[in-house]
Protein backbone atom coordinates (compact mmCIF):
# COMPACT_ATOMS: atom_id res chain seq x y z
CA UNK A 1 0.00 0.00 0.00
CA UNK A 2 1.35 3.42 -0.94
CA UNK A 3 1.54 5.91 1.94
CA UNK A 4 3.35 9.15 2.69
CA UNK A 5 5.38 9.41 5.89
CA UNK A 6 5.80 12.68 7.74
CA UNK A 7 9.01 11.90 9.59
CA UNK A 8 9.64 14.28 12.49
CA UNK A 9 13.07 12.83 13.32
CA UNK A 10 14.39 13.39 9.78
CA UNK A 11 12.11 16.43 9.27
CA UNK A 12 11.22 15.04 5.86
CA UNK A 13 8.16 13.91 3.92
CA UNK A 14 8.55 10.88 1.66
CA UNK A 15 6.67 8.13 -0.15
CA UNK A 16 6.56 4.80 1.65
CA UNK A 17 5.32 1.36 0.65
CA UNK A 18 3.79 -0.55 3.60
CA UNK A 19 1.72 -3.69 4.05
CA UNK A 20 -2.00 -3.19 4.65
CA UNK A 21 -3.12 -3.37 8.26
CA UNK A 22 -2.72 -1.75 11.62
CA UNK A 23 0.55 -3.51 12.53
CA UNK A 24 2.28 -2.00 9.51
CA UNK A 25 1.03 1.45 10.57
CA UNK A 26 2.42 0.95 14.07
CA UNK A 27 5.80 0.10 12.57
CA UNK A 28 5.77 3.01 10.09
CA UNK A 29 4.78 5.57 12.72
CA UNK A 30 6.83 3.98 15.57
CA UNK A 31 3.94 3.62 17.99
CA UNK A 32 1.54 1.12 19.56
CA UNK A 33 -1.76 3.00 19.27
CA UNK A 34 -2.97 5.11 16.32
CA UNK A 35 -5.49 7.87 15.83
CA UNK A 36 -7.13 8.85 12.53
CA UNK A 37 -7.61 12.43 11.32
CA UNK A 38 -9.70 12.84 8.17
CA UNK A 39 -8.00 15.38 5.90
CA UNK A 40 -10.51 15.31 3.04
CA UNK A 41 -13.02 12.99 1.38
CA UNK A 42 -10.34 10.47 0.36
CA UNK A 43 -7.31 11.11 2.59
CA UNK A 44 -6.52 10.22 6.21
CA UNK A 45 -3.65 11.18 8.47
CA UNK A 46 -2.67 8.46 10.97
CA UNK A 47 -0.82 9.52 14.14
CA UNK A 48 0.53 8.16 17.41
CA UNK A 49 -2.54 8.39 19.67
CA UNK A 50 -0.24 8.80 22.68
CA UNK A 51 2.12 11.32 21.05
CA UNK A 52 1.57 14.05 23.63
CA UNK A 53 2.05 11.62 26.52
CA UNK A 54 5.69 10.81 25.69
CA UNK A 55 8.46 12.45 27.72
CA UNK A 56 10.05 14.30 26.16
CA UNK A 57 7.30 15.09 23.71
CA UNK A 58 8.16 14.40 20.07
CA UNK A 59 8.62 17.08 17.45
CA UNK A 60 5.36 18.56 16.21
CA UNK A 61 4.25 19.35 12.67
CA UNK A 62 1.37 21.23 11.10
CA UNK A 63 -0.43 20.96 7.78
CA UNK A 64 -1.46 24.05 5.82
CA UNK A 65 -5.18 24.61 6.17
CA UNK A 66 -5.46 22.97 9.61
CA UNK A 67 -5.40 25.03 12.79
CA UNK A 68 -3.55 22.53 14.99
CA UNK A 69 -0.20 20.83 15.35
CA UNK A 70 0.32 17.09 15.46
CA UNK A 71 2.83 15.30 17.72
CA UNK A 72 5.20 12.67 16.35
CA UNK A 73 5.35 10.93 12.99
CA UNK A 74 2.38 10.94 10.63
CA UNK A 75 1.26 8.60 7.88
CA UNK A 76 -0.99 9.77 5.04
CA UNK A 77 -3.13 7.07 3.44
CA UNK A 78 -6.27 6.97 1.33
CA UNK A 79 -9.62 5.46 2.22
CA UNK A 80 -12.52 4.14 0.16
CA UNK A 81 -16.33 4.41 0.38
CA UNK A 82 -16.40 1.47 2.83
CA UNK A 83 -13.93 3.25 5.12
CA UNK A 84 -11.09 0.84 4.39
CA UNK A 85 -7.56 2.22 4.37
CA UNK A 86 -6.07 2.10 0.87
CA UNK A 87 -3.12 3.58 -1.03
CA UNK A 88 -3.01 7.36 -1.19
CA UNK A 89 -3.33 9.05 -4.57
CA UNK A 90 -1.09 11.89 -3.35
CA UNK A 91 2.68 12.07 -3.67
CA UNK A 92 5.28 13.29 -1.21
CA UNK A 93 6.07 16.11 -3.66
CA UNK A 94 2.46 17.34 -3.36
CA UNK A 95 2.38 17.07 0.46
CA UNK A 96 5.87 18.32 1.36
CA UNK A 97 5.14 22.06 0.78
CA UNK A 98 2.09 21.79 3.06
CA UNK A 99 4.07 20.53 6.09
CA UNK A 100 5.78 22.76 8.65
CA UNK A 101 7.91 21.15 11.34
CA UNK A 102 7.36 22.94 14.68
CA UNK A 103 10.11 21.49 16.88
CA UNK A 104 9.84 20.18 20.42
CA UNK A 105 7.66 22.91 21.90
CA UNK A 106 5.84 21.24 24.82
CA UNK A 107 2.08 21.04 24.44
CA UNK A 108 -0.18 20.70 27.44
CA UNK A 109 -3.11 18.34 27.33
CA UNK A 110 -6.34 20.07 28.20
CA UNK A 111 -8.61 17.99 30.41
CA UNK A 112 -11.86 16.93 28.81
CA UNK A 113 -15.02 17.26 30.84
CA UNK A 114 -17.77 14.85 29.90
CA UNK A 115 -21.27 15.54 31.17
CA UNK A 116 -23.87 12.87 30.72
CA UNK A 117 -27.49 12.86 31.71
Amino acid sequence: MKAIKIDVEKQDVYDLEIESGITAMYTAISCTCVDRVVLDDETDLWLDDEGLLHEPQPTKFSIAGFDRSFAGNGLICGYNAEGQTISTTLTAEQVRPLITFRGNVPTTIEPTIVISF
